[in-house]
């Protein structure tokens, strides 16, 4: 897998910044995350000339981290939204899958808001944006591996979530 550095204006918006990374992947599985005035796209396809390879750990290897996730519960097909507040169901969300992953949760900090999707159409809706900063220790070296690859979590994955970036 192989990270790319690929500048944009600040002013993208979530859909937007969907469209475009879905264009370059070309039907490829991509994850991407926002950062601000530039896109940080992981993918196995060589996008760029500079393309960097996902650092590789191992079980006992202790690194920081960075996750922005969509928590949620889905009942009778519907997304439920913690409120924003509620860093106690967030943290419980991530060790939930850090056991799935491959990793232990040592420690972390949180910082939830609603982002509004909007394709400037016929969609617009509110979800769930929870930015993880914190310390983990590798657990299993094989599930770890599939975390970096295919994300962590299962919802707006399309938008710039769930990339785990160490």
């Amino acid at each position: 897998m192989l990270d790319h550095i690929i500048p944009k204006p600040p002013t993208i918006k979530p859909y937007q910044a969907h469209q475009m990374v879905q264009g370059l992947a070309d039907g490829n599985p991509v994850l991407f995350a926002d950062r601000g005035d530039r896109l940080l796209v992981r993918t196995s396809q060589k996008l760029t000339k500079d393309a960097q390879r996902v650092r590789q750990c191992r079980a006992g290897d202790v690194v920081g981290f960075e996750l922005r996730a969509c928590v949620s519960k889905k009942r009778k097909g519907k997304h439920l939204y913690p409120d924003t507040s509620d860093w106690r169901v967030r943290h419980q969300w991530l060790d939930r899958q850090a056991e799935k992953h491959g990793f232990e949760v040592l420690t972390v900090n949180c910082h939830a808001e609603r982002l509004v999707i909007d394709d400037q159409r016929t969609r617009k809706f509110a979800i769930d944006q929870t930015d993880f900063v914190g310390v983990l220790k590798v657990v299993d070296e094989e599930k770890f591996k599939a975390a970096l690859e295919k994300g962590i979590g299962s919802t707006a994955r399309t938008f710039g979530f769930g990339m785990l970036e160490i």
